[in-house]
């Protein structure tokens, strides 16, 4: 299975996926997604967590992200992030953590500026690792996460800005509140 890349520097490139146990985001789907963040990314420190194959991550830097961090606990879904990576000459770019995306939420220091969240629906990980998730948020930083429409998702000190379901997706972007002085 492959799937390609929506816009940017690398638009129109094909990028694997791996055959088994990963849902790869639609083009529709993330088309949406890049139309309402924008097309100019550049300087972005984003965090693709449950990256699978990459493919928002490697939307990002396509799009003129500094640095994208993939995490995904699937050796084979690293694999193939490495060999899309590789494919494009974009590794330089990239940071590439082979452990669980709850693992590294609770360990990470690091703040980012647009986090991709997308894990295996169904099983309450996005509604459990969102308020936790949108503590590594920079100060205007976005989350979005990619999740059932049958799974709320409404974290503590965070700001829904919007939401979009697509079929047996929805979308939820949320944005971290300003702490008053």
């Amino acid at each position: 299975m492959s799937i390609r890349i929506c816009g940017g520097i690398y638009r129109s490139r094909k990028l694997a996926c791996p055959s088994k146990g990963v849902r790869p985001t639609s083009d529709r789907v993330k088309e949406a997604v890049f139309s309402t963040l924008g097309a100019d990314m550049d300087g972005w420190e984003v965090l693709d967590l449950f990256s699978g194959s990459g493919s928002l991550g490697i939307e990002a830097i396509s799009r003129c992200a500094k640095k994208v961090t993939f995490v995904d606990k699937s050796r084979k879904c690293i694999k193939t992030v490495e060999e899309n990576l590789n494919s494009l000459g974009a590794k330089d770019k990239a940071s590439i953590i082979h452990l669980d995306a709850r693992a590294f939420v609770h360990k990470c220091k690091d703040k980012f500026d647009l986090i991709f969240m997308d894990p295996p629906y169904n099983k309450g990980l996005a509604t459990q690792m969102a308020p936790i998730v949108c503590r590594l948020l920079a100060g205007d930083g976005i989350l979005v996460i990619e999740h059932s429409p049958r799974e709320e998702i409404d974290p503590p000190k965070a700001e829904i800005w919007k939401k979009s379901i697509y079929g047996d997706t929805c979308v939820t972007y949320i944005k971290k509140e300003v702490e008053s002085q």
